[in-house]
């Protein structure tokens, strides 16, 4: 890589985590004001905003990775909309209104946070020597445990509701299962390409549902 890139690379890495880490400071404080609700007006900005970050910092961006995850947000999407409707994949629950604009009753931004956080993983386990196999087994365990976080706080945010206010344990094995399979399907893709942002993404949003279980 010329120096002139590498400079440019790294000047969009610091950017782009500045304002990962602004937007992720401010809601956290934000959130735990009188001004929650506005703040939660912009959930759905935020990811959009974020997926965007990670596409931008992505190198050796092709056809084939786009497309792949066009296909993680729909196959999402749907695999959400079932589980409203029948309670067969995660078990009885109903999402609210932070996230904004919802089809058949499921926010079309929860299919980019599918995507997002499987493209996100995969990126950063993709550099070691493992088995696409085993790697995407590792993956798995990334995006369940930041949602194991956010299920603590889904009600007080208004993201999604339970039945009887309980998390089956269901919801994790389900999320665990998808995460496998998406992952499987992006890593042979990223071979030869690079996401320095994919770690910082995924480590400020652990923090950040981690702290707001500690002070919400």
């Amino acid at each position: 890589m010329k120096t002139t890139d590498l400079v440019l690379t790294n000047n969009k890495l610091i950017v782009s985590v500045m304002l990962l880490s602004l937007f992720h400071f401010s809601g956290l404080i934000g959130i735990q004001s009188q001004y929650q609700e506005w703040f939660l007006k912009f959930t759905s900005l935020n990811l959009v905003i974020s997926s965007s970050l990670l596409f931008w910092n992505h190198e050796r961006l092709n056809r084939k990775i786009i497309l792949s995850f066009i296909l993680i947000f729909l196959l999402g999407l749907s695999i959400e909309i079932i589980g409203v409707k029948t309670g067969m994949v995660f078990g009885y629950y109903k999402y609210g209104d932070t996230f904004g604009f919802k089809f058949m009753e499921v926010p079309l931004v929860i299919g980019m946070n599918w995507a997002s956080l499987c493209f996100a993983s995969a990126c950063f386990i993709s550099k070691y020597k493992l088995s696409n196999v085993q790697k995407a087994l590792l993956c798995s365990f990334i995006p369940v445990s930041i949602d194991f976080f956010i299920e603590q706080l889904c009600e007080k945010l208004n993201f999604w509701y339970w039945q009887n206010s309980q998390i089956p344990i269901q919801n994790f094995i389900s999320w665990y299962i998808f995460t496998f399979v998406f992952t499987l399907i992006l890593i042979p893709l990223l071979k030869g390409s690079n996401n320095k942002l994919a770690p910082y993404y995924l480590l400020i949003q652990l923090i950040f549902f981690v702290f707001l279980n500690i002070f919400l």
